[in-house]
């Protein structure tokens, strides 16, 4: 039972600990706000199962997604990694990581002997079309 269910009760504890004459028309009219809110308690209640129920599959559909994702892409991603990227000036051998390049460079310079690279990235749709 959540804290606003607790707290209905103790009103609903008080009004029958103070012998609260509900047949008044001022009686009847606290007993009925009190069972509204006691609905509305039970409404939040319903809510907020539901809504972990649904984080509960979110966060399913997230991991399942995300493995699925290192699945498809681990292979296509390792082939283009795996071949050492070289310098067709001097032969250095040139890491991306290392030179802080991703897919915002159109080109760099070599670092051994300043020699301008261009950059053509692939798109996925590009890497699929090589299969």
């Amino acid at each position: 039972m959540g804290y606003l269910a607790e707290r209905v009760n103790y009103v609903k504890g008080l009004m029958e600990g103070m012998k609260f004459d509900t047949s008044t028309d001022e009686g009847k009219l606290i007993k009925a706000l009190l069972d509204i809110v006691e609905d509305i308690v039970i409404s939040a209640e319903d809510l907020e199962d539901t809504q972990d129920q649904i984080v509960d599959v979110i966060d399913e559909y997230e991991e399942r997604i995300s493995d699925l994702e290192d699945e498809i892409f681990e292979d296509s991603y390792d082939e283009d990694i795996d071949e050492p990227l070289t310098c067709p000036e001097c032969g250095a051998d040139l890491d991306f990581d290392e030179l802080g390049i991703d897919e915002s460079v159109d080109s760099f310079r070599c670092p051994e002997c300043g020699t301008k690279i261009d950059v053509e990235w692939l798109d996925c749709d590009d890497v699929d079309s090589e299969d």
